[in-house]
Order: C-alpha cells, then structure tokens, then sequence
C-alpha cells in the first residue's frame, strides 16, 4: 500500500470539505482547525493551503486571511471567457500532436468520469473530470498553457461546486434559480475525444469552446438573470 503524506491527508481532507459543501462561499479557514481535524500538524496544512489558492480553489483576503471564494457576476464571466480562450487553444494543439497512447488514455478517464458521477462519488468525479480536461493541455505540449489553465479551470470548478446539483449546495436563497447541469457534457467529451482522436483540430477547438460554454449558460446565466432583477 502507497504512504500517503501528511500534505497530500490534507489535501484530499480539505478538497473533500470543498465538493461536499461542508465549507460556504466566504467562509474563513484557520490552519489549527484544519490541523486538529485533520490530525497533522500546521505545516502541512499551510503548504496545501497555499496550493489551493494558488489553483484558485481558495482566495486570499487582505481583511480576513484564506476564505472560500465568493461568486461575482464579473469573475464567473471572465474566468469562463478565458477558459473558452486556453482550451480552445489547447485542444487545437493536441489535435495535431496526440498518439494512440495519448487518446487511449483519454478515453479511459471519460469512462472513469461517467462510472464515477453514476456512483454519485462526487470528489472522484471531479479529480478525474480535472484530469481529462488538463491531460488535453499536457498533450498539446504547451507548458505555459497547461499551467495557466489549471488555474483557471480550478477555479471555475469552485463555482460549479455551488451551482451544479450534482454537487447539492442547498443555500436556500439560491434553489429557486440555480439549474441542474444536464450532463450532456458525457457526450461533448466523447466529440471533443474523437476530434483529437481524428487529428481534427479546428473541430477539437470548437466543440470544447461549445461545451464550456453550454456549461456556462446552463449554470450560471439563470443566476445572473435572477440578479438583474433584483438590482
């Protein structure tokens, strides 16, 4: 059996806290408490920390210390604008560059992702819906694409963590308009696979602009309909 350290304990503890809603949007993290929950000492902890903010999973607030973020009309706009903009990129690069190897692989983590969701194990889903979508960006063989969309793609994760019920964030001012994500993105993945797979790139980049930004509509434009009307 693999050790697992004390930072990669606090990093799945914490993760786990995060998709299963056991921490809110604004909620503040203190390292002892994580510490003694977790049953490591502050160090590792303050390293994991400062991933997930780095991965934009957690934010860094000059006033209150490490909190969890707070959707805005404004980021949740401009971070799936950009994620249409690098993966776009990326899958267009791997389209040209993919092996056998490279699309085998691919395919065996779209079969995990769907046996995973129909399991309802929510943070195995997301490691490995993370896992395909980066794995595009490896291959296209672009370092400085691939580091900045993990980024950018953690981060919109977080708000899809609040606004998909799969996830089931149950802030009762939000049931009334936040939508289910249908999970048509099964077969965007299976698309965007075979484009790659085909060596298709004008096709990769189109249908993975397609699918984030269905997964934006889908999400996200009920919510920021709902506080038009509010304001």
């Amino acid at each position: 059996m693999t050790k697992v350290s004390a930072e990669e304990k606090v990093y799945h503890y914490m993760f786990g806290l995060l998709v299963n809603h056991k921490l809110n949007p604004g909620d503040r993290l203190l390292e002892k408490n994580i510490a003694e929950k977790a049953k490591v000492s502050r160090t590792p902890v303050r390293n994991v920390i400062i991933k997930l903010v780095a991965d934009g999973l957690l934010d860094k607030n000059s006033k209150r210390g490490v909190i969890v973020p707070i959707p805005t009309k404004e980021d949740v706009e401009q971070i799936f604008f950009t994620r249409e903009v690098l993966e776009g990129e990326t899958a267009f690069l791997a389209a040209s560059k993919s092996t056998d190897d490279d699309i085998a692989f691919l395919r065996l983590l779209h079969k995990k992702e769907k046996d995973l969701y129909f399991s309802n194990d929510k943070k195995g889903y997301t490691e490995v819906n993370g896992q395909l979508h980066l794995s595009i960006a490896r291959i296209s063989g672009n370092k400085y694409l691939e580091r900045f969309l993990k980024q950018v793609f953690w981060r919109s994760q977080i708000f899809i963590f609040y606004f998909d019920r799969f996830y089931n964030y149950q802030n009762e001012n939000s049931r009334t308009y936040f939508m289910p994500y249908e999970r048509s993105s099964f077969k965007d993945h299976s698309d965007i696979i075979e484009a790659i797979a085909n060596h298709d790139a004008n096709s990769a980049k189109e249908r993975i602009k397609k699918h984030i930004r269905l997964t934006y509509n889908l999400l996200f434009k009920p919510w920021q309909n709902n506080l038009q009307k509010l304001t």
